[in-house]
């Protein structure tokens, strides 16, 4: 996947709230790695919201259309569109969908 290289130790990506935890390749997109886990976390145009509880800084950066949209809703630092991220280390994370 992209952004892996020789030398990266996997990351683990712990989904709540059913408790899975997920290894994966350093770098690996966070829908990829849901999808292919069978978390429990719901993918479409801005509806894929997610708190993330443990490893923000372990998450890739936010791009401005990200950052626009979730200042738009008044999301708190922690909150992120899980269709934007790519894992670059262990996280925790917690699906938030729109509505929250």
């Amino acid at each position: 996947m992209s952004g892996a290289g020789p030398g990266r130790a996997p990351v683990r990506v712990r989904f709540l709230p059913e408790d899975l935890l997920v290894e994966a390749p350093w770098g690996s997109g966070l829908q990829d790695i849901a999808d292919a886990s069978g978390a429990d976390l719901t993918f479409g145009c801005r509806s894929c919201r997610i708190r993330v509880l443990a490893g923000l800084e372990r998450c890739s950066a936010m791009g401005p259309e990200e950052r626009d949209f979730l200042q738009g809703l008044g999301a708190p630092g922690d909150h992120r569109l899980a269709c934007q991220v790519r894992v670059e280390g262990d996280i925790e994370l917690e699906y938030l969908g729109v509505g929250t």
